[in-house]
This record gives C-alpha cells, sequence and structure tokens, in this order.
C-alpha cells in the first residue's frame, strides 16, 4: 500500500515521552479496464470499469525518546487503534461527452478489525544542518512500525499479480450489478475475489515533522 499519514503529538515537559493521534490513508489496489456486457435482450455496452482498494487507520499513540537535546533522536514508541478495510467500484460510460459523473458507484466490501504496533525511528532536527533556524522546529523522521490484528475479508484488485503459492483462503466470489441505461436490463458480473486473513502489515514512513512553542 502507498498512501499519505498525519499524526499530532503532545510533548511531556521532561522531552521523553510523547502521546497522540495517528490518521493514515493509502491504497494498496486498484484496477481500470474497459468490458463489453451482454445484456439478457441481446444488446451490449462497453463500460470503464474502476475498482480500488484503500485502507483507513486510525490510532491512538505513544513514543519514548531514547535519548534528549541531540539532533538525531532516536525512538520506540507503540500504537492501538482501528483498521478499514475498503473497495469501491466506480462504472463510467465511455460514451458519456464530458465522462464525469460513474454511470454506478458502490461500496462492494468493507471490513476492519481492531490493531496494535509497535516499532521505533529516528528523528532529525534540520536547525543542524540550517543554522539560522530554531532548534528543534523542524524534523526528519523515519520508521518502522509492525501492525497486527484480526482476521479480516478483504478484495485486492492486483492479486493476479502477486504469489498465487502464497495466498491466502478464499471465501467467496465478489459480484457488481451493472445496468443497460436504455433498456434498464440489469446483468451481474465477477468484479473481484474476496480472501480472509489476519492482518499482518510492516510500516515504513518518512514523514516531515514541526513542532510549536
Amino acid at each position: 500500500a502507498h498512501g499519505i499519514a498525519l499524526d499530532f503529538y503532545l510533548l511531556a515537559p521532561s522531552k521523553r515521552y510523547a502521546v497522540g493521534v495517528d490518521l493514515s490513508y493509502s491504497i494498496y489496489g486498484f484496477s481500470e479496464s474497459r468490458q463489453q456486457y451482454s445484456f439478457s435482450d441481446g444488446t451490449t455496452a462497453d463500460m470503464d470499469i474502476n475498482v480500488s482498494n484503500s485502507i483507513l487507520n486510525g490510532m491512538l499513540s505513544a513514543r519514548y525518546n531514547l535519548v534528549k537535546d541531540k539532533a538525531l533522536t532516536p525512538y520506540v514508541g507503540i500504537k492501538g487503534g482501528y483498521s478499514g478495510f475498503q473497495t469501491n467500484l466506480n462504472i463510467y460510460d465511455p460514451d458519456d461527452t464530458d465522462n464525469c459523473e460513474p454511470v454506478e458507484t458502490d461500496l462492494l466490501l468493507a471490513d476492519g478489525t481492531w490493531t496494535y504496533s509497535i516499532g521505533g525511528g529516528l528523528s532529525y532536527d534540520l536547525s543542524s544542518v540550517f543554522k539560522k533556524m530554531r532548534s528543534e522546529f523542524l524534523f526528519i523522521n523515519l520508521s518502522t512500525y509492525y501492525t497486527q490484528g484480526g482476521d479480516i475479508d478483504y478484495m485486492n484488485s492486483n492479486q493476479s499479480h502477486t504469489n498465487h503459492s502464497n495466498m491466502p483462503s478464499r471465501s467467496q466470489d465478489l459480484e457488481a450489478t451493472f445496468i443497460n441505461t436504455q433498456t434498464q436490463v440489469t446483468h451481474k458480473h465477477h468484479v473481484g475475489n474476496v480472501y480472509t486473513n489476519a492482518l499482518q502489515m510492516i510500516d515504513f514512513r518518512l514523514s516531515v515533522a514541526f513542532r510549536s512553542r
């Protein structure tokens, strides 16, 4: 998955402890294709199909700085919260002149689990490089966290490009309903497979942080 994150911490006067919240959003699968569908009345229609898979994390977080008042500060941390997985479908009519509004938008699958993360990182004070900058104002952070949670049902649009010898168990097929807007005939079509697995992830982050006083 690739995405963005935002966190906010309150630092203790000792500069050793910090507590806060951590939010992140990432996309781990996306497919885009044009497919022709045959309806029961004999007509066909070409549709542009977009399927996206995403993760939204919301966590409470705590850090402990192993040193203080140093340009390079290693730290360890722990997080706990909730991870939500969802798969969204957007169907576009290629004959639509502006191709703006999808013919259909649907949340195909949503599931989540409580999670916890442990890890650590390094924080570097950029005032040691930019001498005119106020100390302890702007930082570069590099961190790694291991996240674990319960079982989830999820779909991966990029599943066909992975090593199937390591696939988790497939729990069900996922179908979407399409409609011919002229004849109102509906048609179900297979858009992916739903898998079940325990949540395990390793999170690598490179971020910029600033401290207010």
